[in-house]
């Protein structure tokens, strides 16, 4: 598995819900944190040593439920479930959600930029492996081209997966360098809705490759290479501001946010079009749609945060469009 992700052969998907597994597993820790628990040190200790000591204390207590049948995949993941996240798991979640004093010390950390760039890494490492899976394949088309048997599909390719290559690599930088939030969107949906509006499009890449003619396949890649060029520019723009979660770090109105709102969210529709003609129909499309619809629900809380943090906001949200000029 290292192999494959160190050589960005591994499905990016299945990183996905390895990750969500992970931060469900750490949820005790990443709870007591965030609320500055007083015994969050203690919980991170009990969070990182849990699996083995439920696992042992199940072995002897209830051998019969940590059992694991090798031709069995379903008993495999119910003792990896049991194990991880039985009741162990659910008493140190318990534990952390408790009533306590704040701890000074961890307040002013989570309000530090060290604690902000931390938060952005699982997102780093995910742009940077993005960017390690298009290494082959920009290889691949370079050497055709230098050879001189690429046809237009192979360059117009190139182009655009270069295009998409920066643009992974520049969300990096961005996500290092970025300012602290001066406020962020209070309750979990804003959250939920960001994390998911971001991450939805990953399941596009899961289906089967769609049988397309050449020209349909060229005006596919001119549109992924469209609107990396175009993200690229605008969160060029954006700069330190740039943000997954609906926050407010800093307000931008000139360049492309002098014509629309969320110029960055127009021009990933853009991409993700071009992305989803390649891919098995209808299922392509309706992931497509669902993606579009969270970005729009992004912009509702993203706007809703920018109103609170900045009074002349106001006037900003009067005179521009969401997303393309003069329409909507």
């Amino acid at each position: 598995m290292l192999q494959q992700i160190l050589t960005g052969q591994a499905k990016s998907f299945v990183l996905l819900i390895w990750a969500i597994l992970l931060f469900v597993y750490f949820l005790p820790s990443v709870a007591a944190f965030t609320r500055a628990h007083r015994r969050f040190f203690i919980v991170l200790v009990l969070n990182l040593l849990l699996s083995p000591l439920q696992a042992t204390a199940l072995h002897f207590l209830a051998p019969g439920l940590v059992t694991v049948n090798p031709q069995d995949l379903a008993s495999s993941i119910r003792v990896a479930l049991i194990a991880n996240f039985g009741l162990g798991w659910l008493l140190l979640l318990a534990w952390s959600l408790m009533p306590t004093q704040p701890d000074p010390r961890l307040v002013a950390a989570r309000d530090s930029k060290l604690y902000d760039a931390v938060a952005a890494l699982p997102l780093i490492l995910w742009f940077l492996y993005g960017a390690l899976q298009l290494r082959a394949t920009l290889v691949g088309d370079w050497g055709m081209m230098a050879s001189g048997a690429a046809g237009l599909y192979v360059w117009v390719q190139f182009f655009s997966l270069l295009a998409a290559l920066l643009f992974d690599l520049l969300l990096v930088y961005v996500l290092v360098v970025r300012d602290k939030p001066v406020l962020k969107a209070r309750g979990v949906l804003p959250r939920f809705f960001g994390f998911v509006g971001t991450f939805l499009g990953v399941g596009i890449l899961q289906l089967p490759l769609a049988r397309l003619t050449m020209p349909v396949q060229i005006v596919a890649a001119l549109l992924v290479g469209a609107g990396s060029v175009g993200s690229f520019v605008v969160l060029w723009r954006l700069g330190k501001s740039f943000s997954i979660m609906p926050e407010a770090r800093k307000l931008v109105t000139t360049g492309p946010y002098a014509v629309v709102r969320h110029p960055l969210y127009g021009v990933e529709m853009i991409t993700i079009v071009g992305t989803a003609m390649q891919f098995l129909q209808p299922w392509a499309t309706l992931i497509a749609i669902g993606v579009v619809a969270l970005l729009w629900i992004r912009s509702v809380y993203e706007e809703a945060v920018l109103a609170r943090a900045y009074p002349e906001y106001a006037a900003y949200r009067t005179r521009t469009k969401r997303f393309i000029p003069g329409v909507i």
